[in-house]
């Protein structure tokens, strides 16, 4: 009988969540065959069995979070005695992602894996987090954190990097009540024909960066109309030309192209917060993410290096990157290094949205469906095509008239799209 540990699953995960289990309990199963799917915070990886045999007993349900070297499988093989073994997983190729979440401009620093803290007085102070300074602490802590109704975000772990550790979670049990979290919700009243669906996955892991963006960043939105009657003609007239290259041409190219204009005069709203050292990286390239809906959930590739590709390469990347994204291809690199996001529901309908940035980002550009007004135009009411824009900015590093001065300077180029031709080299 094999005791299958969960086995380490890249440098600096301590834990995973059981997302999917591909056997169950009195299954026969061939060496290297996939066990089951576990998500970190890096990629979803998928578990493979060390020994061929049957599956006795699993140990974890889906959506719960295992540590590494955790047993997760007993697997009753020909003869032997109980041995304790891991193996190597392989790696999914969908990665797991950030909604309206998305990729940091470096590598996030690995989590230190766990060491036995000493005993912490219950008199011990609790040092509570600098304003602004990011939290950081493991699902499992953050999870003993919510048991113990302690505000995990105002905390200033001791662990290495400043994490919150679990001997932080004791000592703030017995601080005072500013440490304390509010009460938890009471769960609603349970009535006939309810379903209840648990949040596990990928949607935990949006859930989880929308949470933490919009506690670490004061949003605000600006929202303005934008005449895109010209844009539209454009398009359109442009469209059949794209078609004939195999290419389908979207308004969302020329909106990136006339972003890379603004973002010369605006240089701050390209750009990323670095929480730890509390610093705005202005970014060099304009690499844009568009969120997608995908059968999975919310992705955000990113379209790299815009400011030195033609409309037309903006659309066949665009095109390439949204549909291997919401056929789960998508490479994890190309969820990574964005430096700001335009999130489009258009299509779908509606006048206005107000997006949540996607952290750590500082800005989002929310575009809207185009639709026929009647405006007064050149001193007559005539039909136009109008569009409204809501962004939302990071009010800690973009003050309000600097995004009132950047919305109107995208909305200048985008009424007068002929403009862009003045960037063609």
């Amino acid at each position: 009988m094999f005791v299958f540990q969960l086995p380490e699953i890249g440098e600096g995960v301590v834990e995973g969540e059981i997302v999917k289990w591909r056997v169950n309990e009195g299954d026969l199963i061939s060496k290297d065959q996939p066990v089951c799917e576990v998500m970190t915070d890096k990629a979803t990886v998928e578990i493979t069995s060390p020994v061929s045999g049957r599956i006795g007993k699993r140990m974890g349900n889906e959506g719960q979070i295992i540590k590494v070297h955790t047993p997760i499988l007993e697997i009753a093989t020909s003869g032997g005695a109980p041995v304790a073994t891991g193996h190597a997983p392989k790696h999914a190729p969908a990665p797991a992602p950030a909604p309206v979440a998305a990729p940091a401009p470096k590598t996030a620093a690995p989590v230190a894996a766990p060491v036995a803290a000493a005993p912490v007085a219950a008199s011990a102070p609790v040092a509570p987090k600098a304003p602004g300074a990011k939290t950081l602490a493991t699902p499992a802590v953050r999870s003993h954190a919510r048991q113990a109704e302690v505000d995990i975000e105002r905390l200033a772990g001791s662990g290495k990097g400043g994490r919150v550790t679990h001997a932080d979670i004791e000592a703030a049990v017995t601080a005072p009540e500013g440490i304390k979290a509010p009460p938890a919700l009471v769960a609603p009243a349970p009535s006939q024909g309810d379903e209840r669906v648990k949040i596990i996955g990928l949607r935990r892991k949006i859930a989880e960066k929308m949470v933490q963006s919009y506690q670490t960043v004061p949003h605000f939105c600006y929202v303005d109309e934008v005449d895109a009657t010209e844009l539209y003609d454009l398009r359109k007239s442009l469209a059949e030309l794209a078609s004939k290259q195999g290419v389908k041409l979207t308004y969302i190219p020329f909106i990136m192209k006339a972003l890379c204009t603004v973002f010369r005069e605006f240089p701050t709203v390209n750009a990323n917060m670095d929480e730890g050292a509390f610093e705005l990286v202005v970014r060099k390239d304009v690499n844009i993410g568009i969120a997608t809906d995908s059968p999975a959930g919310l992705f955000v590739p990113v379209v790299k290096g815009v400011q030195n590709k033609s409309i037309l390469e903006l659309a066949a990347e665009l095109a390439d990157l949204t549909e291997r994204t919401r056929q789960g291809k998508v490479q994890l690199s190309e969820l990574q290094g964005g430096s700001f996001t335009i999130t489009s529901v258009g299509n779908i309908g509606g006048r206005f949205a107000t997006p949540i940035i996607n952290h750590p980002e500082v800005a989002i550009l929310g575009v809207n469906q185009i639709h026929d007004r009647p405006m007064v135009y050149n001193g007559q009411i005539v039909a136009r095509k109008m569009m409204y824009l809501s962004p939302s900015f990071d009010h800690r590093v973009i003050d309000g008239a600097v995004a009132a001065r950047f919305v109107s300077a995208l909305k200048a180029i985008l009424e007068n799209p002929a403009s862009l031709l003045l960037e063609l080299r």
